[in-house]
């Protein structure tokens, strides 16, 4: 790994990432950049398409907010060659979520340069909307975040899904920008493989400085791997206490609304024609009251844990944990428990991790007579 510094000037990391984003372009190292950008109020940032330099006004790589997994955007510009060469910014998530695309064929990862990020969470879009509008300001955000290590601000909390994340890090990325146990408010860091990626003209030109990461960097990730790892545990053990019976776990999916947030929202369902969406479920109104008859009573909306079964089924064992289908939930169902707590199991037995390698097929799409057994 080849590493080197980012100065920053006056206190402002997000202006010292543009510029290098710029000198991306600029350089033609990449064609086009796929990056966190604000919105005109600047009270939220969505994932931007960035075709020239001048397009990077207003990006906001290191945002504490995700409104989508950008791995879905990444995925419209390259399910088929686009001809260009895409640079990617992508958290830790987004990257496992880009590489499991990949294996469904839904990227064409030999057209990505992916960028990945340090991350030390993200808020829900509505809190983040929020603090901006109590005048949170991004850049002393992550001055803070980069020396504590953790994203809470002044008493909201990150995501849930961020709180357990082991990989505040990332991995899988031919070139990566490290500001956690910076003094982000001086420099930032930026790691890259050899032979993935050219950087020598920026070195040249001044844009990258020699320079190695804090001795406090490292300590600091592996102690809030540590931490992660074990609220992870601990919450992963409350909620299969909770939801110990076919009876808890309705009672945790009781409100559920079947509207199919989680489903639009998640990066790995990527299925053209879903089984939810078909007529199998459009049930003739004889047939309700037959079931209502049977029971003395039927729930509306019906199938709710036929969907998330079936849900669980089809993702867990590739579930990124991203997140986003707790956040895309209207009735805040705790489904990123529910998908840790059976995704951990099913990986184990699999021995799979998602995202880790482009590699590794998905268990689903694989058979072996022993697939049960450890592989």
């Amino acid at each position: 790994m080849q590493t080197a510094i980012i100065k920053v000037d006056s206190g402002l990391p997000r202006q010292a990432a543009a510029s290098f984003l710029q000198a991306l372009l600029e350089h033609r190292v990449v064609d086009v950049l796929v990056v966190p950008r604000e919105v005109g109020s600047r009270r939220m940032v969505v994932p931007a398409l960035v075709v020239s330099p001048d397009g990077l006004a207003g990006a906001s790589p290191f945002a504490p907010v995700a409104l989508i997994n950008a791995a879905r955007a990444v995925s419209q510009l390259t399910a088929r060659d686009p001809g260009v060469r895409v640079g990617a910014v992508l958290r830790p998530c987004e990257i496992r979520a880009l590489v499991e695309m990949a294996k469904l064929q839904q990227v064409t990862l030999e057209k990505v340069l992916i960028i990945g990020v340090d991350c030390a969470g993200t808020f829900e879009p509505v809190d983040y909307y929020q603090l901006t509008a109590k005048g949170l300001d991004p850049d002393a955000w992550l001055v803070r975040a980069a020396e504590a290590g953790h994203g809470a601000w002044n008493g909201t909390a990150v995501r849930t899904a961020c709180t357990i994340c082991r990989t505040p890090v990332p991995s899988g990325a031919h070139l990566a920008l490290h500001w956690l146990g910076f003094a982000a408010a001086r420099e930032v860091g930026v790691g890259w493989e050899e032979g993935a990626v050219d950087l020598a003209p920026l070195l040249e030109a001044g844009v990258l400085l020699s320079g190695e990461p804090p001795a406090g960097r490292q300590p600091l990730v592996e102690s809030l791997q540590q931490q992660r790892q074990e609220l992870e545990e601990q919450l992963c053990r409350d909620f299969a206490a909770r939801a110990s019976d076919i009876n808890h776990l309705l009672d945790e999916l009781a409100p559920c609304l079947r509207c199919h947030n989680c489903r639009e929202v998640c990066p790995i369902c990527v299925c053209r024609e879903c089984v939810f969406d078909s007529n199998l479920f459009e049930h003739e109104p004889e047939k309700f009251l037959r079931w209502a008859g049977t029971r003395g009573a039927l729930e509306l909306p019906t199938d709710t844990l036929l969907y998330h079964l079936t849900r669980m089924h089809h993702m867990a064992v590739s579930c990124v944990g991203c997140g986003q289908c707790e956040s895309g939930c209207p009735s805040r169902i705790p489904l990123t428990l529910l998908f840790r707590t059976i995704g951990k199991k099913l990986q184990g037995i699999f021995d799979y991790q998602p995202g880790a390698s482009t590699a590794d097929p998905p268990p689903l799409t694989t058979y072996r007579e022993q697939e049960l057994e450890p592989r």
